[in-house]
């Protein structure tokens, strides 16, 4: 352990860096001292509780910052969100087939509001509210056909029920995966599967689901035509079944966009993120307790080692979100009735509040043990399994 003296202040840094805290003078309860006018434990209740908040505060204060600058920079958002809004495929027993919407249909105008691609019909389709009337506009076979309902039959059925048309034009592709080893690159569009047209994303993954094999032991090749630079050609590749989600795969992604936001929206929308992943951390603790939770979504110190150095590979913008996120996370995580957190001390002052004086120095101390060693526990846990994950 490394360090130096400045005012009445310690800074040290220690061999093993897995996080940082601040230890006021008379927190402990062997150094407190009522009497001191410097000591943590001379100051009121009020005084105290500020001083404990100050530090999770700061931490969403962080979040409010960093997230905003995520969409001013830029975010990738699906590429076919520029495109057309063409239906792929009407579910059944859904909002739009119930209307009589058709596959290839194309939305262009809703409630009078020409809309030109899946992005401005998003965009109209959040100012409406569930008591406004409903009127699209779809182009069929060439020629418009107008469908009217309301927003409130929509909230019925719980969805739209239409699937976007999504050209089959590789945006991503996997390391090490069937499409890589065949040759495939960013930008291809597939025409054909195994002897197959291919019209839309959609169709890829059904395609090879069906050429292959049910026993994964051996897959079967299959050839692949696609145009690329405006050249047809013709790739053979063998996708790989993976165990984890019980199909054959090749290791493709579509194709994104970055978006840019002016600063106002960026504010925004940044803002609004911040509050669903509040909602979605509380959700995803209440399911914990519960037992309901998997462990699989818990992180520690070597994942969120892993997810910075791909954040940083990735771009600004990745890098911004991850800080972000892990800035809320410890804003939330602190704030928890845990011994030896910001929050269990709150509540030890709570608890003082209303006893009107503090617990004793050994109740405190004992409890402050335990907490320690629950998170040293629960480091431990999610280190080992961060490694049990990597393993496998």
């Amino acid at each position: 352990m490394t360090g130096f003296r400045r005012g009445n202040t310690d800074y040290q840094i220690c061999w093993i860096p897995l996080g940082g805290y601040v230890r006021l003078f008379g927190q402990n309860v062997m150094d407190e001292d009522a009497n001191d006018p410097e000591n943590y434990a001379s100051k009121t209740v009020w005084q105290r509780f500020y001083i404990l908040v100050a530090g999770p505060a700061m931490n969403l204060v962080f979040a409010f910052i960093f997230m905003p600058l995520v969409y001013l920079v830029g975010v990738d958002a699906p590429a076919y969100l520029s495109a057309p809004p063409v239906v792929q495929q009407v579910k059944v027993e859904s909002f739009a087939a119930s209307v009589g919407l058709q596959a290839g249909d194309e939305v262009i105008a809703v409630n009078g509001r020409e809309v030109r691609n899946w992005r401005g019909l998003q965009s109209e389709w959040g100012t409406l509210t569930p008591a406004d009337s409903l009127s699209l506009t779809v182009l069929r076979s060439g020629r418009e056909v107008e469908v009217q309902s309301t927003m409130r039959e929509v909230q019925n059925y719980g969805e739209v029920g239409w699937v976007p048309h999504i050209p089959a034009v590789i945006g991503v592709i996997s390391s090490g995966s069937a499409a890589e080893e065949a040759g495939l690159e960013i930008g291809d569009r597939i025409m054909r599967l195994g002897g197959e047209d291919v019209g839309d994303w959609s169709d890829i993954s059904r395609l090879v689901q069906q050429s292959q094999p049910l026993a994964p032991a051996n897959p079967i090749p299959m050839t692949v035509e696609l145009v690329r630079n405006g050249q047809t050609k013709l790739l053979e590749l063998t996708p790989k079944y993976e165990p984890e989600v019980g199909r054959y795969l090749l290791g493709l992604q579509v194709g994104t966009e970055r978006e840019t936001y002016a600063l106002g929206e960026a504010i925004g929308l940044g803002a609004e993120r911040v509050i669903f992943m509040t909602q979605t951390t509380f959700n995803f603790l209440g399911q914990m307790l519960s037992g309901q939770g998997s462990t699989d979504d818990l992180g520690g110190p070597i994942r969120i080692g892993m997810f910075i150095g791909d954040a940083v590979r990735s771009g600004v913008g990745e890098l911004f979100f991850l800080i972000a996120v892990i800035s809320l996370q410890l804003g939330i995580f602190n704030l928890l009735p845990i011994p030896a957190l910001d929050g269990g001390h709150i509540f030890f002052l709570l608890v003082e509040k209303i006893k009107g004086g503090p617990l004793s120095a050994a109740t405190r101390e004992r409890t402050q043990m335990l907490g320690f060693s629950v998170l040293l526990l629960m480091m431990v846990f999610v280190t080992y399994h961060d490694i049990l994950s990597i393993a496998t």
